[in-house]
């Protein structure tokens, strides 16, 4: 049985797997990974870290989605 954990996504509060990633997360939320922005306690996350940045309980996580238009 997986151990969940609370964060916050964008203000509202979500139960999540304990050990996540910022990667796990877009997936998740099936985000489109290059046009999302993410930050993790107000401190932006880089691409390039997605992968290793894990999240922790009580996180206040913000994802900005970025749409083509015109």
């Amino acid at each position: 049985m997986k151990k969940l954990m609370k964060i916050d996504i964008n203000g509202k509060e979500f139960d999540v797997s304990d050990g996540i990633t910022v990667q796990n997360l877009i997936d998740e939320l099936k985000l489109d990974i290059k046009s999302t922005a993410v930050a993790v306690n107000k401190t932006i996350v880089s691409k390039s870290g997605y992968r290793e940045f894990l999240l922790n309980e009580n996180d206040k996580v913000d994802l900005v989605t970025i749409a083509p238009g015109g």
